[in-house]
Formats: C-alpha cells, sequence, structure tokens
C-alpha cells in the first residue's frame, strides 16, 4: 500500500468507514468522496512534504539541550508551545533507545541532531503527479489494508536524497517504536482535518450513516442513529407520497432500498464497537502517540518555513548581547519619550500618530529581545517596555503575547501586576471582558492602590459591561452585597473638589429622574491626589443599549421609534433648561427596556462631560481608522454622532445645547434605519415628510440652524398625534414583559371576489360571490417555532398534551404521542413555522398575545384571509394559475424542502401586500366554523360562524399537491386536532 494510501487511510479513519458501509453499500460512498474529498495525488504528496518538516523540527526539539530549546520556542512567535511540548521524546524514545544500545544519553541526542540537521535542507523527498484520484483509487482509501507503519517507507524515500545505512543510529532512532513514522502522520492527520474539504467530507459521511467518531461511542450511536432514522422517516414518507399518487414505480423502487436501511440501524451498535475495535487495532501505536504529543499542534500555528528555519537554534551558540541590552533599553525609552508613552499602558496610547518609518524602527527594536537572554535580570523590563510601544502602533496581538510573557516569567510581583494591567488595557481594546477582568484582578490583588479603578472594597466587580472613550464600566455589587450597581470608571478625569466636578451628574439626579438611572455615589480613588474618579448609579437588569437592542431586535418601527425620540428629548429638554448638555449622545449611551406601558429609556452618561475628557479628540486627529482595535473602532464610531463644533471647526463656536441636538438627530437617525448617520439619506428612513424634515434640521451643520429642544418636541408630539399606520407598514407590538410580537403587515381596505374564480376548484368554494373588507393587519409571515415558544416559557402552556399529534410514521399517517410541536418528526429551527398546533392552541396564544400588547389581536377570519392572500389578484395563486418552480414549499414543487418538511419563513417571494408563504409550507387557522359551500356567507369580511365542530384551514402545506395551495382552497379540521402540517397566522384589529 502506497504512502498516499496509509497517510488518507489515517485522516479518514478508513477502518470506520469499511465496516459501516458494508451494509449501506460503496456507491454512495464513493460518489461522496469524489464531490467533496477533491483533493489531488500532488496536495497529498505536499503535505507529507510539509508534516515531515514539522516532524523534524518536533523531534530535534525533544532531543535539545534546554538552552537550545528555548531559542527555538522563542524563534516562533505565533505558536503557543511550551517547554515541555517535546519532553515525551526523551522520557519514551530518547532515554530507553539509549539504554538499550548502551550508550550516553546526553551525547547520542548531540549526535543524533548534528544528523538531523542537514534533513531539513534537502530537496523534497514526496512526489506525485497533479491529478485527481480514480473512482478506483478513492474505494482503495477506505478498505484497511495492513499497518500504518510508515517509517521505513519514508527512509526508502530518503535513501534517495541523502543515503542512509539501514545500520545507522539515525535510522534505528527513528525506527524506533515507528517515531518518525507515527510524528509524520500525527501532523499530516492535523493539517488535512483542518482543511475545509476534508471536514465536509466526514460531515457528510456521518450524515449518510457511513462514518462517525468512534472516540466516544455513545456520542457516535446517538448521531448515527438519528441520522439514519431520519434517512428511514424520509423514505417512507416518499413512499407513502408516491402512493397517494399513483407513482407505483417510484414507490416500489424506494421500498427495495427500505430492509437494508432498516437492518442498518438495527445493527448500529455491534457496527459501531466492530468499528471502533478495528480503529484502535489498526491505529493503536498512532493513537498512543497522539495522546503523548497532543501539544504538537501548537506548532501548526507556524509556517513550516518558519520552524525549519528556527532549527537553526539547535546548532548555533547562544549569543552574548549583555552589552547590547542598555542600548535597545535606551532605544526604547526614547521611542516612549517620542511618543508620550510610558511602562503602563493608557487608553489614548492606541491613538499615537505613527508613519510608516517609525513602526518599522518600532519593529526592529523589538525584534532585538530575541537575542536578549531571558535569564537577563532586565529582561522583563525590556519587554514590557516593549509590549507599551507596540502596542502604540496598533499591534494587538504582539502586544498581548508580550504581556502574557512579562507576566508568566516575572521575577517580582511588581512587574507581575504591571503586565497584567497591561494586559487589563489591551484585551479591554478587543473586547475579551472575561480575561481582562481577570488580568485587573491579578493587578489589584497585588498592588490596589495603583491599579484598582475604584474603590473595589465598597463596590467588588461583578463583570465588564463594556469601554468607551470616557471610561470602563463595571458591574458591581454594593458594599452589602444586596443589590447590583454600575461603577462608571474614567480614563482621564478632572481634578477639584467633588462636590465640584461631579455637580451636574448629582444635578441631573433630581432634574431627570425618569429620563436618567439613579445616580447613587461618586469619588476619586486616589482622595488625596484627585485622581481615577468614579461614578456610580443604578443597575437597570433586562435593559439593552441602543447598540445591543438594534443588534437583537432590528430598527424601531415607525411608532416605537417616534416615542423612544420624544422620551430621548424630554430627557435633554429637562437638562438644558438647567445648563446642562450630555456632549456625547448616541445609541451606546442609551438604555432601552421593555416595559408595561411599552419601550422606555434611560440616558446614560448625563451630567459627565466635566468630570473626564473624552478619547474622541485623539479619535480625530488621528489620521488612519484601519489596523486599530475594536475598542478605537467604537470610538471612532461615536464621531458619526458628534457635531462639527465638537470635532475642532471653530468657525461654529462652541459645544453646547444645539450640539446634543445634532447628536439626538444622529442618534435617531441611527435607531430608525440602522444605518451610520455619517451620511444620512432620507431614503433610509420611513416615508414620512415631516419625519425626514425634523431629522434632517437636527443634522444640520451650523447650529443656528439647528431647532431648539422644545421645537424637536413640540414637531415629535405633532407627528405621534397625526401619524397613523398606512397599508404595507410593517410594525412589531412590543410585549409587557420583554421582547416583541410577530410582524405584522398593514393590509388596505378593498372589494374582491371570493371562491373559484378560475374554476378548478370543487362546490365549497361555490359560489364566486363579492365582497367588501375593512382594513386590517396580518401576520408577515406564519407563526414561528420562536414565538410560540417565547409564548410558552413566559406562561407554561402545554400544548403539546393529550394524545400528542398526526405525524407520517412508517410511511402512513399516525397519530403519535410524542409528537408535538418541540418534536414534529423532522428538524426545525425558530424560524421555521411553528406545527402541531390546534385551533384551540393557537386562540390561547393569541389571548397571551393581546394580553401583552394591549392590541386587538385574532384569527383571520376566512374572508381577511383569502382576500390578504390574493393581494389584488384572482388566479389560482397570486402569481399566476400554474404553481411553478420554487415558488412554494409544497409537494414536487422543485424547492429544497418540497416534500419534506417546513421551510424557514420567508424563503419566498413574498405576495403584493408583503406577505410571505401564503401558498403553502403549513395550513393557517381561520375563525370561521366550516360551512359546505358559500351560500348565506357574510359580504363584509366577517368570522362567519359554524356550528362548532369544524373550523377552517387555508394555504396548504409542504406536504400538499399544487391543487390545495391555491388561494381558494378550503380544508376543515376539528379544532382540537394538532397535525405535522398546521400552523397558524396572526390578524389584528387597527
Amino acid at each position: 500500500m502506497s504512502l498516499i494510501q496509509k497517510g488518507l487511510q489515517t485522516a479518514l479513519d478508513s477502518p470506520v468507514i469499511d465496516i459501516l458501509a458494508k451494509n449501506l453499500g460503496a456507491d454512495n460512498l464513493v460518489s461522496i468522496l469524489r464531490e467533496h474529498f477533491t483533493f489531488s495525488a500532488f496536495e497529498i504528496a505536499q503535505t507529507y512534504q510539509t508534516s515531515y518538516g514539522y516532524a523534524l523540527a518536533a523531534i530535534s526539539a525533544g532531543l535539545a539541550k534546554d538552552e537550545q530549546k528555548n531559542r527555538f520556542i522563542q524563534t516562533l512567535t505565533h505558536s503557543n508551545l511550551s517547554r515541555e511540548f517535546s519532553e515525551q521524546i526523551n522520557t519514551h524514545y530518547l532515554q530507553p533507545f539509549a539504554a538499550q544500545h548502551g550508550l550516553d544519553k546526553d551525547t547520542l541526542g548531540q549526535n543524533l541532531l548534528k544528523q538531523i540537521n542537514p534533513l531539513s535542507d534537502q530537496p523534497s523527498i514526496f512526489h506525485a503527479p497533479d491529478r485527481p484520484f480514480t473512482e478506483t483509487e478513492l474505494a482503495a482509501l477506505v478498505h484497511e489494508q495492513g499497518t500504518l507503519a510508515i517509517t521505513d517507507l519514508v527512509l526508502a524515500q530518503l535513501q534517495k536524497q541523502a543515503p542512509l545505512d539501514d545500520n545507522d543510529t539515525l535510522a534505528a532512532f527513528f525506527r524506533y517504536d515507528e517515531l518518525l513514522g507515527n510524528a509524520i502522520l500525527f501532523f499530516f492527520r492535523e493539517i488535512i482535518r483542518k482543511d475545509q474539504r476534508a471536514k465536509i467530507t466526514l460531515e457528510t459521511l456521518q450524515t449518510a450513516g457511513l462514518w462517525a467518531d468512534v472516540r466516544d461511542i455513545k456520542t457516535a450511536q446517538a448521531t448515527l442513529t438519528t441520522n439514519l432514522q431520519e434517512q428511514l422517516e424520509a423514505q417512507k414518507a416518499a413512499v407513502k407520497l408516491a402512493i397517494d399518487t399513483a407513482d407505483f414505480g417510484a414507490a416500489s423502487e424506494i421500498m427495495q432500498s427500505l430492509p437494508r436501511l432498516q437492518k442498518t440501524l438495527d445493527d448500529i451498535p455491534q457496527q459501531l464497537q466492530a468499528a471502533q475495535t478495528a480503529w484502535q487495532n489498526s491505529h493503536k501505536q498512532l493513537i498512543n502517540f497522539s495522546q503523548r504529543f497532543n501539544t504538537w499542534a501548537a506548532l501548526l500555528d507556524e509556517k513550516v518555513e518558519q520552524v525549519l528555519s528556527a532549527m537553526n537554534a539547535f546548532h548555533t551558540t547562544l549569543i552574548k548581547i549583555d552589552n547590547n541590552v542598555e542600548k535597545l533599553r535606551e532605544e526604547l525609552h526614547q521611542f516612549m519619550q517620542r511618543f508620550d508613552l510610558s511602562r503602563q499602558l493608557k487608553p489614548r496610547d492606541e491613538f499615537t500618530q505613527h508613519n510608516s518609518a517609525s513602526r518599522e524602527l518600532i519593529q526592529a527594536a523589538v525584534a532585538k529581545l530575541k537575542s536578549v537572554s531571558t535569564h537577563h535580570p532586565d529582561y522583563n523590563q525590556l519587554v514590557i517596555m516593549a509590549g507599551s510601544v507596540l502596542s502604540s502602533t496598533g499591534d494587538m496581538a504582539e502586544a498581548e503575547s508580550l504581556f502574557l510573557q512579562a507576566r508568566n516569567e516575572a521575577q517580582n510581583q511588581a512587574d507581575k501586576a504591571l503586565a497584567s494591567f497591561n494586559l487589563f488595557q489591551i484585551r479591554l481594546r478587543c473586547q475579551t471582558y472575561d480575561k481582562a477582568l481577570a488580568d485587573l484582578q491579578t493587578a489589584i490583588d497585588i498592588d490596589s492602590q495603583r491599579y484598582a479603578l475604584h474603590h473595589v472594597e465598597k463596590y467588588p466587580i461583578q463583570q465588564i459591561l463594556g469601554a468607551g472613550g470616557m471610561g470602563c464600566v463595571f458591574l458591581c455589587h454594593d458594599q452589602w452585597g444586596e443589590n447590583q450597581v454600575v461603577v462608571k470608571c474614567f480614563w482621564e478625569g478632572r481634578k477639584g473638589r467633588r462636590e465640584t466636578v461631579f455637580k451636574e451628574a448629582m444635578l441631573m439626579r433630581n432634574l431627570a429622574g425618569d429620563y436618567v438611572p439613579k445616580p447613587i455615589d461618586c469619588d476619586y480613588t486616589d482622595t488625596l491626589r484627585q485622581e481615577r474618579p468614579y461614578f456610580v448609579t443604578e443597575y437597570i437588569p433586562q435593559a439593552l443599549d441602543g447598540e445591543a437592542w438594534l443588534a437583537q431586535h432590528g430598527k424601531l418601527d415607525l411608532r416605537t421609534g417616534l416615542a423612544v425620540g420624544l422620551q430621548i428629548a424630554k430627557g435633554l429638554q429637562v437638562a438644558h433648561k438647567k445648563g446642562i448638555y450630555h456632549l456625547d449622545l448616541k445609541p451606546a449611551n442609551l438604555l432601552l427596556k421593555q416595559t408595561q406601558s411599552g419601550l422606555t429609556v434611560k440616558i446614560i452618561d448625563f451630567g459627565l462631560a466635566r468630570v473626564a475628557t473624552s478619547l474622541k479628540q485623539q479619535a480625530v486627529m488621528t489620521a488612519s481608522r484601519s489596523d486599530k482595535s475594536v475598542f478605537a473602532q467604537h470610538i471612532f464610531g461615536t464621531l458619526d454622532y458628534a457635531p462639527p463644533e465638537q470635532l475642532g471647526e471653530t468657525r461654529y463656536g462652541e459645544p453646547g445645547a444645539k450640539s446634543d441636538i445634532f447628536a439626538f438627530g444622529a442618534t435617531w437617525y441611527r435607531l430608525l434605519s440602522s444605518e451610520s448617520p455619517r451620511f444620512p439619506h432620507p431614503s433610509e428612513l420611513p416615508n414620512v415628510p415631516e419625519l425626514q424634515s425634523l431629522l434632517l434640521d437636527c443634522l444640520k451643520p451650523h447650529p443656528e440652524k439647528r431647532p431648539d429642544i422644545d421645537s424637536v418636541i413640540a414637531r415629535l408630539s405633532g407627528l405621534l398625534k397625526t401619524q397613523q399606520l398606512k397599508p404595507g407598514d410593517v410594525f412589531r407590538d412590543p410585549l409587557k414583559e420583554s421582547g416583541l410580537g410577530p410582524e405584522m403587515v398593514v393590509i388596505p381596505a378593498g372589494q374582491f371576489r371570493m371562491g373559484d374564480i378560475q374554476d378548478t376548484g370543487g362546490d365549497d368554494e361555490k359560489p364566486v360571490h363579492d365582497l367588501s373588507v375593512k382594513s386590517f393587519a396580518m401576520g408577515r409571515y406564519p407563526l414561528t417555532v420562536g414565538e410560540f415558544r417565547q409564548f410558552v416559557e413566559a406562561t407554561e402552556y402545554k400544548a403539546e398534551t393529550g394524545d400528542g399529534s398526526y405525524v407520517v410514521k412508517e410511511g402512513k399517517w399516525q397519530q403519535v404521542e410524542d409528537a408535538n410541536w418541540r418534536n414534529p418528526y423532522f428538524p426545525q429551527e425558530d424560524d421555521q413555522p411553528v406545527v402541531c398546533i390546534s385551533w384551540n392552541d393557537a386562540m390561547v396564544y393569541i389571548d397571551w398575545l393581546t394580553q401583552q400588547t394591549g392590541q386587538a389581536y385574532c384569527l383571520p377570519s376566512e374572508a381577511q384571509w383569502e382576500y390578504a392572500a390574493r393581494a389584488g389578484t384572482d388566479t389560482d395563486y397570486w402569481w399566476g394559475n400554474e404553481i411553478g418552480k420554487n415558488r412554494a414549499n409544497s409537494y414536487k414543487s422543485g424547492s429544497q424542502w418540497s416534500g419534506k418538511q417546513t421551510a424557514p419563513v420567508g424563503s419566498f417571494e413574498p405576495n403584493p401586500f408583503g406577505l410571505y408563504d401564503t401558498a403553502g409550507n403549513v395550513w393557517e387557522w381561520c375563525a370561521d366554523g366550516w360551512h359546505d359551500n358559500y351560500e348565506g356567507a357574510p359580504t363584509d369580511g366577517s368570522v362567519w360562524e359554524g356550528d362548532g365542530s369544524l373550523f377552517v384551514l387555508r394555504g396548504g402545506s409542504w406536504f400538499d399537491v399544487a391543487l390545495w395551495l391555491r388561494s381558494s382552497f378550503r380544508y376543515r379540521r376539528p379544532r382540537t386536532d394538532r397535525y405535522l402540517i398546521f400552523g397558524v397566522r396572526l390578524a389584528m384589529i387597527l
């Protein structure tokens, strides 16, 4: 068996595939490999060559002395190698091999190193043509043949470039316990498995029941059973559908595969046990080797060329550079003086102005660290200085690496505390808040007087909430441990008496209690020097800042946006009357919370403009925004909310009340559009000219041309009074407890003809009659699994009680006790329509939603449903009289879900009214009772009551033929029935 076959046998776990494929056959296996495992023979040979290079380096590291190994690790700056990564070579190979041959271990190690070194410079020893694998070769890859021992095969290849005597000590050492072969296969498997093609291949094989991760037999069995069960159920459903449509040839063909699939499912435990045993027997040596050397994988963080180059560290003497340490220290010191840096990082450091020349000089200086002995007494100080200088260039990853090294190798507590605080600053900028907090806590534990940002004994820290241009925000306990509070700590506070510096912030406590979080405390961490000020407010649970709200819920609808804008404006009005200006208003400085009265707003950081300076001015002066951290990008983003007079344009005068008006306009634009306000455009806003005019007036460059806050409030109030929902508007009502209701679309009033206009239906769709329908709102989509789950979790309603639901099981409809909306017998996500709910379930949900929103939600009448589904058309479907391809989710409609399961809502085009999935996907309950025809039906679109035994469903489903998806088609079931094809779409009275 060739090297290539052995390597791929390792990467694909071929013994497992070989056994699992016996029941299912090899045809599908080869097809999957041909489609996804698209490596060429040349690529595999190259991977072998790369793995060989890593193996030589890793083995060499295990043979090297400590100082040689240290230099090797220091050279590889991208990998996370520890000094112990190769100790197992010494323990399991060098020591026993030396003892077996009666050799001195240390001398042997150095001699082997000398012989290995030239091998790293040899030309490639692995070759193969650049062509794809044939089907025969692919089939051979997964059939177990012999052992995985490849050392002799590799040595045979090596003989062609660098001949070795069979009795040579190096060759014998490589053969010892299959060291070289296992090392190469270890790296080969790691590299191949990281390739997306291999990942997809194994995932596809697993889905098909042809591969499993047998390291965990229990999980493997569960996964394989699920995949095969899904295949079996799908096949049975396909048989049923074929029979129903009289396609008996297809039914017969499918049925022939069912016994083999069922047998495979039944044999899973025995098959997996056999596969695990075969895999362990075949891969035994490699499994043991991988367990010993799992840390070697870190070496792959470096390119193989760098690893081979770093091997020079094993063959050179330690460079003595003690005389150069002072020169390097002076070089770094000059950089720090020139750019106003210090050993302790400051947030403003990231906005240091650098050019390409200064960056190159800094990189060159930092590179000299590699030639300094880590045992030098000044080494840690140099590392911290280098990290400080590097962080000012934006190279956070390298700076973090240096500070980690300084902390872990600190010779004293002071250096450890400083390195930890600097790590806090770096990780804060990268928004890795959990790590940042741990670093800060380490620094505080060592020296709280120097590194605490507030009185941590009084307000112990729980977590970091965020950081910005003014400071860092912590969630803390109060001193009694009873309540949570928010503590804002400032980067660069102003000095002065506490009562003076915090005057405006404390005034807001009494002036605007409804619009700001309640202030609790304020102080300096260092009271004597009046340094490190902090400010404490109440914590508002379940509130989201404006940016988080947009990320979670999307832009505000018109009604909510007007109400939120008015609250913000009223908060500004109260402050402006007392001469207090925010001067940093933006979505991130708003807290939004859903309450019983609607979406409420609290403005944070009000009155703090005089407590501390912001880094916005440093951001304004920064020439380039690229190569900056997440923290810096966030500060750059806040510039979009600042008016010209706050960005250094002195012709517009000093910042003041009108500055807040500009920021209000920019913030409101962001909330209404979810777009950046840097280049505002009316097309991104609701189509309300008065609103667009007000917002753009607020954003005028000249302060004198902006409205004052009283005018803003008057115009907003007028908009709220006059603004009515218009046809086509999409809205979501806020829930009292939290969150938002389903998306609704305003349907226009109108007249239409109801019934079988095209004469393609039955008598129950007749007579065709004219109706008038008032404007109402209709669900944009069928109710989703996620929306129904929200209701169930809030109310603990049990929609899965009773006898279960009707599902297709074993090729026929059956009522199954464990089938319900959570388990419809096909996989589903939160964005798919909820199924297995009865008419009664739908009414309970509607009662809850009405109570949560205060709005009149209901099931649509049958007339409303058909009016909304037709959307002004009189054809069988809203797009025409033919079902077409991929227009809806139904049986044989051409979509990926057809005849299989529900599709995520919104997967197909909306109708002219903006409604999705009115044809297919799920049947939708209506409020009407069943009548056999339309004789005597209401003509005003109202609900037509029945005798209560049967209720109407409309729309058809993924399971149904095209005829049943017509806009006029009617169906009926008892109100208690639950089917895996029954869902609901809401309506609302306006």
